[in-house]
């Protein structure tokens, strides 16, 4: 246990906040998200930090942009 584990333990637990964060930032700034889905996209973001974000990435924007 050395310096190569502590930094791995620390990208495992920043990579994952830094992703999440940026996830929000995004789905607070589109304005084609409102109300109950808003919540909806919330939830999954914080609850599932990894796959969360990413899902709202891959299809998240896209699927609230043509519904704009």
């Amino acid at each position: 246990m050395g310096v190569s584990y502590d930094v791995a333990f620390t990208l495992a637990w920043v990579l994952p906040a830094v992703l999440m964060v940026v996830a929000l930032v995004s789905a607070v700034r589109h304005p084609g998200l409102r109300d109950l889905v808003q919540v909806a996209w919330f939830a999954l973001i914080v609850l599932a930090p990894v796959v969360g974000p990413i899902l709202w990435f891959v299809a998240g924007r896209r699927s609230v942009a043509r519904q704009a």
